[in-house]
């Protein structure tokens, strides 16, 4: 893929539809309301920390995806969504639980039969692609499972295997529980991702609507993007610079540079403050060309150093962010 491609990159059923306060949950406008800013003050450094657990990893060896991987998520630095998010993860986890017990289960066991940890990174740059198209300003795009009708656009190479493995999930829930929507099984996908490779459980709440017809195009952040081009594209889409850095640590995944590809710790951060050095410059095998920017950027350089000294607070940080990613720009469904 040329270098000016897209890389942001760094996934539920319902038996019944969504309670009526589930509902009035998500019917918050795109913007908060008497703000000027679309960034969340709530997912500061001072927020309440919220109790992911790690599960535990093995370490089975899987085929490294190099090609789903290197173009991997800059949403890692650029996500999306303003949108309608629990301000506590004790109301997402209610959410979770009123969207159907029985079937939030099922999902997960099915996604994680079929997603071994060398495919993790491509399922999760498979959410970031489909929620990226989120635009604040008219309120388009978003986490809708219209990825499924993008896969041919340049930005996409690379993610027709991931979506082939979430069908294979897609098709077990359906059939043993009820159908279930592409927005829900993607988003739950990518959260189980991150969980099966030692990143925080991150619960997801069901309930959206899938499109019909493929998002704008051009919404994605380029690789090549400088830290100011990146700061206001995730503007745009309802995120705050500590949302960028905390989603863009998700590189951690795959063949980027950091650390073990199929582990998701903080080793981004870690390897991107020391700034490997190559012929005079940082090393060009690390990381996209937008990751090495954010590390020469202030605002973003103090979130990266609190994440590599603490993996707690990126994992709380992450969580929270990936929510309010899965949930930018769903339609909801209604009873």
């Amino acid at each position: 893929m040329a270098s000016s491609s897209t890389y942001f990159c760094p996934a539920l059923i319902a038996a019944t539809p969504p309670s009526s306060s589930l509902r009035r949950k998500f019917k918050v406008p795109a913007k908060p309301v008497g703000s000027s800013t679309p960034f969340s003050p709530s997912f500061g450094a001072t927020s309440t920390r919220a109790s992911y657990s790690r599960p535990k990893t093995n370490t089975d060896d899987v085929s490294d995806e190099r090609v789903w991987n290197r173009r991997g998520l800059v949403f890692s630095a650029t996500l999306p969504f303003l949108l309608p998010f629990c301000n506590s993860l004790d109301n997402v986890v209610a959410k979770a639980a009123e969207s159907g017990k029985n079937e939030y289960q099922v999902m997960k066991d099915e996604i994680r039969k079929v997603v071994p940890k060398g495919r993790a990174a491509g399922v999760l740059r498979l959410v970031f692609h489909d929620a990226g198209t989120f635009d604040v300003n008219d309120n388009s795009g978003g986490m809708n499972g219209s990825i499924r009708f993008e896969l041919e656009r340049a930005e996409n190479i690379g993610l027709k295997g991931p979506l082939k493995i979430v069908e294979k999930a897609k098709t077990e829930v359906d059939s043993a529980v009820q159908r279930v929507s592409w927005a829900d099984v993607i988003a739950v996908a990518g959260a189980e991702a991150v969980s099966l490779c030692g990143g925080p459980t991150i619960p997801v709440a069901l309930g959206r609507l899938d499109s019909t017809e493929p998002d704008p195009e051009g919404k994605l952040p380029q690789e090549t993007q400088n830290a100011s081009a990146l700061k206001q594209g995730f503007q745009r889409k309802g995120l705050s610079v500590q949302d960028l850095v905390a989603l863009s640590g998700a590189h951690t995944l795959g063949s980027k540079g950091f650390g073990d590809p199929n582990v998701f710790d903080n080793s981004y951060f870690k390897i991107l403050l020391e700034k490997p050095l190559k012929s005079g410059g940082m090393s060009s095998m690390v990381g996209l060309p937008s990751d090495r920017a954010l590390a020469e950027d202030d605002e973003c350089l103090r979130w990266m150093t609190k994440y590599a000294n603490d993996q707690d607070l990126f994992f709380e940080d992450f969580g929270k962010a990936y929510v309010k990613l899965v949930n930018s720009g769903a339609k909801w469904k209604s009873s």
